[in-house]
């Protein structure tokens, strides 16, 4: 069976899906599922065992009809036995209906009520798209969020954790941004790792750097200098800092669910309850704060700091 999976969103709306490709995986004898993405969110799959190709479409531009001639070319191409689509769109349900596949499956509105063969109404948690699964007359629990670092990626950060220093152990703070922009405010994460250096002066600090997160992280290192900045070049090298860290303190986004994933002692900063979602993905070892008002700015220094020494007591 071979099924195609339209996954708008970001790098850890990508996330959520992998479970989601496992199991379907594992209900049909040589199953191939292929998937859809973001441009910029295409690089994670590179952690996934289960896809077997990954097309990059821009799901929020406004394609150009080559982009658009050229996604439906692939999905003819390939004669694909299901399609699932997490998209409400009038151009993707169009797309799909012209695409020939045979089972096409979405949820319930706008177009997809007239182009697709079933659809579901929207369940409250999203991210888990097993729903979906049904309609294909898959059941069960959705598995845990499982990554497969490659070999390559290990090697890499084998050398940059030796170069700094880094080889027994270190607290790796992510600052983000969260989804959809928001920080949690740079003297706050100083405050944090300031009173943790106090605590705990032979436990090294790391700050892990992604390209979006740059601004912020100078003024941290300014004032923290010993702090080790950590600059991943793939998804794997990434995966592979957070398994070596003894904790991850972490704004929502994709290396808090890598931490998950990978059993790391992480304290989430959430902007909205969504603890009982992370948890369903992996394990237990998340310990979060939320925000009650939906700005991170609300969660004080002292909060985190009373988590972190409450929870290694």
């Amino acid at each position: 069976m071979r099924v195609l999976a339209l996954v708008p969103g970001d790098t850890e709306a990508q996330l959520s899906f992998f479970p989601i490709i496992n199991q379907i995986k594992d209900s049909f004898k040589n199953a191939e599922v292929s998937v859809v993405a973001a441009p910029s969110a295409t690089a994670i799959y590179q952690l996934s065992k289960g896809v077997a190709e990954v097309v990059p479409y821009n799901f929020e531009a406004a394609n150009s009809p080559a982009d658009w001639a050229n996604l439906l070319g692939i999905m003819r191409d390939r004669e694909f036995d299901a399609v699932l689509t997490l998209t409400d769109s009038w151009s993707i349900a169009l797309l799909l209906w012209l695409s020939g596949v045979p089972t096409r499956l979405g949820y319930r509105g706008a177009a997809n009520d007239l182009l697709l063969t079933a659809t579901v109404p929207r369940s409250a948690e999203p991210s888990h798209h097993s729903d979906l699964l049904k309609l294909i007359k898959v059941s069960g629990p959705t598995p845990a969020l499982t990554v497969n670092v490659p070999r390559k990626d290990l090697t890499a950060v084998d050398a940059m954790r030796q170069e700094l220093g880094l080889m027994n152990g270190y607290v790796l703070v992510s600052p983000g941004p969260a989804p959809g922009g928001a920080t949690y405010p740079t003297k706050n994460w100083i405050a944090i790792l300031k009173d943790f250096q106090q605590r705990q002066p032979d436990l090294p600090l790391a700050l892990l750097q992604t390209d979006d997160a740059a601004p912020q992280t100078t003024a941290i290192v300014n004032a923290i200098p010993s702090l080790k900045v950590l600059r991943p070049e793939t998804p794997g090298q990434t995966a592979a800092l957070i398994a070596a860290a003894n904790l991850l303190v972490a704004v929502e986004g994709y290396p808090l669910a890598l931490a998950i994933a990978l059993e790391v002692y992480t304290l989430g900063l959430l902007i909205s309850d969504r603890t009982t979602l992370l948890k369903a993905q992996g394990q237990d070892r998340l310990v979060a704060l939320t925000s009650t008002t939906g700005s991170l700015d609300d969660i004080a220094p002292d909060q985190v700091l009373k988590k972190i020494w409450s929870e290694a007591s």
